[in-house]
This record gives structure tokens, C-alpha cells and sequence, in this order.
């Protein structure tokens, strides 16, 4: 008799329990297609985030680049020290064999150019005027183009003979030994030029002083006549007056305009100018290779950011849409237990009204029926990238410090 009573209610159990199964998958099909679709949005998420480079501040930092600029600092820049200092040891060596006083000297080659040009100018002027007044020329361009070619030639012959010959006159006389071999023939060889100079530029101050005497080109000649007759003349005896004069200011622009007046100083002069801009040249020249390093790591940086700013976008709107179906696969979780455990109780009390008592659920008749494992699903992180301040913060520091080691580096070899 118990045997059929438990037989009976077995079969009233796996009766009870096919219900709850049929409710159990009509309920979890659709939790299990959310879920399906949320981890189809998870592996989305996973791929966006493999397309995601790391950080690579550490690898792309310019360290390496920036040591080689220290390397080569340290390598040539004594040597230009040396190359400097050197100059300067010669420059020394000359003024004292030579007794140089005034160094100070340094001309504008500039402003020397603009004189000798105003002088070309003015004389230019002042002969074609006189040329075209008696009427030797065809027309006033005639007389300025003659004219502006005997200027030219006068003030060319005097710079030149200024520049070459002036400045070596004196060589050497203020020196221990002035009468020195090197010395004197130096003296000896200006002095000869200067008399050839002056005798050039005397022939051909005449000869302009004549042709404006004479009236022409072709009645030319010198002797003492003609001489008399120059001095008769005026406009004769102001166009030479005017020459020399012009001749006496081009040869001392020549001689102390463009470089010093003493001779060969100025050799001496340029080498240690020359040696003291190679070296400042070369440490602008490395404080700007190191700033366009700099400046390159910095745009490699936003380069990178930018590039990955649309990668990142796609994440994060994946990683929100990813939350936001979890939970609504949690809202529709609860909603099916609620459902279900509705079910299992108007089940519990059909069963309890045909047997006409009240039944009570076993405690492990519903443990295969949860819900809660569909749940059970791994969200993406979400990604922050390294912001670009950061970046530049680091960077900059790196900077200062590689100019002040740099600083310090040319400033120990300047004291060395």
C-alpha cells in the first residue's frame, strides 16, 4: 500500500516537474538570445580594444636621441675651444711682436661702400656738367656716362691702392726690431707702390684737368704750356682740386674702411671672429637640434593619440552599449523569475486543489530551474588613454634638462 502511494507521488513530482520545465524554456529562450547577443557585443568590444595600441611613452621617449646630442657636445666642442683659443693665442702673438695698440678698430664695410659710392656720384656730376657745358659730348647722357666712368676708375684706383698699399707703409715700425728683413721689405714694397700710385693718379688728375682746359679729347698733351693753361682755367683747376680731393677720401676709406689700417691685423682679427662664431654657431645649432627633437617626439605623441581617438570612440560607445544590454538581460532576469515563480505557484496550487490538501515544494525540486548563471557574463573594462598633457609635461622636462646639461657642458669647456 505505501509502495503505491509513493509510486503515485513520484509520478505526481516528475508530473509537477515537467511543467516547471516547460514554463523553465519557454522563459530562458529568450534570456539566452539576449545573452547570446550581449557576449556577440563583448567579442565586438574585445576586437575594438586588440585594435588599441598600449601606451608607449616610455618606448618613445627621445632619450637616446637627445644622449647623442650631449655625445657630440662633448666631442667637438672642446675642440672648437681649442680652435679659439688657438686663434686668439696668434692674434695675441702679432700685436705683441708688432706692438699694436689700437685694436679696437672694426669698420663698417657698409656704410664705406655707401661714402665711396656718393663720392662716385658727385664727381660723376660735377665733371659731366662741365663736360656738357663745353660742349664736348653729343648729349647730357654722353657727358654722364664719360663722366661716371673717370669717376669709377679715379675711386676704384684710390681704394684699391688705400687698402693694398696704405695699410703696409708702417709695417712693422713700431715693432722691437723694426728694421727687421720681414719687416722692411714689407715697407719697401708699399712705399715703391705708393710712388707708382701717385704718379698714375697724378698723370691722370692732369690729364682730366686738361681735357676740360683744352676742349677736347684729341689736343691733349702735357707740357708746360698746357699746364699754364690749366691753371688759367677755372673750371680746370676746380675739376682737379675736386679729383684729389675725391682721390685723397677714397684712399683712406680704402685703407681703414673695410678692415683694420694696419696690415695683416686684420687676418688675425677675422680667425679669431671666425673661430668664436663656428663655436656659438655650433651650440645654436645643437640647441636647436635638440629642440626639434623635442618638437618631433611631441607630434610623433599627438600623431599617435589622434590616430587611436577614433578607436577609442568605437570602444567606449561598444563598452556603453554592452552595459546597457546587461542590464536590460538583468531587467528581463527578474521579470522571468518573477514570471516563474508565479507559474510554480499557480501550478503548486492546481496540484493542491485536485488532491484536495495543501502541498509543500521539496527543497531541491527548483534548484535546476535558476536563472541567475545566465548572468554569468564577463563586461569589457573601460579604457582610458594616457592624456597628451601628460606627454608634454614629461617631455618637457626631459628638455630642460638636457639644455642645462648642455649649458653647463659648454660653459665648463669655455673655463677650461
Amino acid at each position: 500500500m505505501n509502495s503505491d502511494s509513493n509510486k503515485k507521488e513520484r509520478v505526481e513530482t516528475g508530473h509537477f516537474q515537467t511543467e516547471l520545465h516547460r514554463h523553465y524554456t519557454k522563459l530562458n529562450k529568450p534570456l539566452q538570445a539576449m545573452s547570446g547577443a550581449l557576449l556577440a557585443q563583448c567579442k565586438e568590444a574585445d576586437d575594438i580594444k586588440g585594435c588599441i595600441k598600449p601606451d608607449q611613452g616610455g618606448d618613445t621617449s627621445p632619450n637616446a636621441q637627445l644622449e647623442s646630442v650631449i655625445l657630440k657636445a662633448e666631442q667637438t666642442l672642446p675642440q672648437k675651444v681649442l680652435t679659439l683659443r688657438q686663434a686668439e693665442q696668434s692674434e695675441r702673438s702679432f700685436c705683441t711682436t708688432h706692438k699694436l695698440i689700437d685694436k679696437s678698430v672694426q669698420p663698417n664695410a657698409v656704410i664705406s661702400m655707401l661714402w665711396i659710392s656718393v663720392c662716385v656720384f658727385i664727381d660723376a656730376a660735377v665733371n659731366s656738367s662741365f663736360l656738357y657745358n663745353a660742349h664736348m659730348v653729343s648729349g647730357p647722357f654722353a657727358a654722364l656716362l664719360t663722366s661716371f666712368l673717370i669717376s669709377l676708375t679715379n675711386v676704384t684706383l684710390s681704394v684699391s691702392a688705400g687698402y693694398f698699399i696704405g695699410r703696409f707703409l708702417s709695417y712693422g715700425s713700431n715693432s722691437a726690431d723694426p728694421e727687421a728683413q720681414e719687416f722692411r721689405a714689407v715697407r719697401n714694397r708699399a712705399k715703391w707702390q705708393c710712388r707708382v700710385f701717385i704718379g698714375v693718379m697724378a698723370f691722370f688728375i692732369l690729364t682730366v684737368g686738361l681735357v676740360r682746359s683744352m676742349g677736347s679729347l684729341d689736343r691733349v698733351a702735357h707740357s708746360l704750356a698746357h699746364y699754364g693753361q690749366l691753371l688759367a682755367t677755372p673750371e680746370s683747376v676746380f675739376l682737379v682740386l675736386l679729383t684729389i680731393c675725391i682721390t685723397v677720401f677714397s684712399y683712406h676709406k680704402g685703407r681703414t674702411g673695410f678692415t683694420h689700417p694696419y696690415g695683416d691685423y686684420s687676418t688675425y682679427q677675422q680667425s679669431v671672429a671666425a673661430a668664436r662664431d663656428d663655436l656659438y654657431r655650433f651650440y645654436d645649432e645643437l640647441v636647436e637640434e635638440i629642440e626639434e627633437i623635442c618638437a618631433d617626439s611631441e607630434d610623433d605623441a599627438e600623431v599617435r593619440v589622434t590616430a587611436q581617438s577614433k578607436t577609442a570612440k568605437q570602444y567606449h560607445k561598444k563598452v556603453t552599449e554592452c552595459h546597457q544590454a546587461y542590464r536590460e538581460l538583468q531587467e528581463a532576469i527578474r521579470a522571468a523569475e518573477n514570471e516563474f515563480s508565479a507559474s510554480v505557484a499557480r501550478l503548486i496550487n492546481s496540484q493542491s486543489v485536485l488532491e484536495g490538501k495543501n502541498l509543500a515544494i521539496p527543497g531541491d525540486l527548483l534548484a535546476p530551474f535558476a536563472f541567475t548563471n545566465i548572468a554569468a557574463i564577463k563586461l569589457p573594462d573601460s579604457h582610458e588613454p594616457s592624456h597628451p598633457s601628460a606627454s608634454r609635461s614629461l617631455l618637457a622636462k626631459e628638455k630642460a634638462a638636457v639644455l642645462k646639461r648642455l649649458s653647463d657642458l659648454f660653459k665648463r669647456v669655455l673655463q677650461s
